[in-house]
């Protein structure tokens, strides 16, 4: 994941979580460590989904265990909408044809 990403996730996510940034570690656990409450994941995941224009289902949340597992998710969510857009089908066949 790149370190800017990781930077916005994070940022994202204290802001939620009315967390210190230092405080969200990549092994931070949201419930256990940090002190997540249902409600703040909820506004977590929706803020997520509209500063990077991705779709993480409200079910997904009870997966959702670290500040590393957050950034996957996202990631993992953006490469899925890439994948999906027809710039990033042609360029994964032009790819796969060279």
């Amino acid at each position: 994941m790149s370190s800017e990403l990781e930077q916005q996730v994070v940022a994202v996510m204290a802001c939620c979580l009315s967390v210190d940034e230092s405080k969200l570690l990549p092994q931070a656990r949201l419930v256990d460590e940090l002190y997540a409450d249902s409600m703040e994941l909820l506004d977590m995941v929706l803020l997520l989904n509209d500063e990077f224009g991705i779709e993480i289902g409200v079910d997904d949340i009870v997966d959702i265990k670290t500040v590393a597992h957050v950034c996957q998710v996202v990631e993992r969510q953006l490469a899925g909408r890439l994948a999906q857009s027809p710039l990033g089908s042609a360029c994964g066949s032009a790819a796969s044809s060279a």
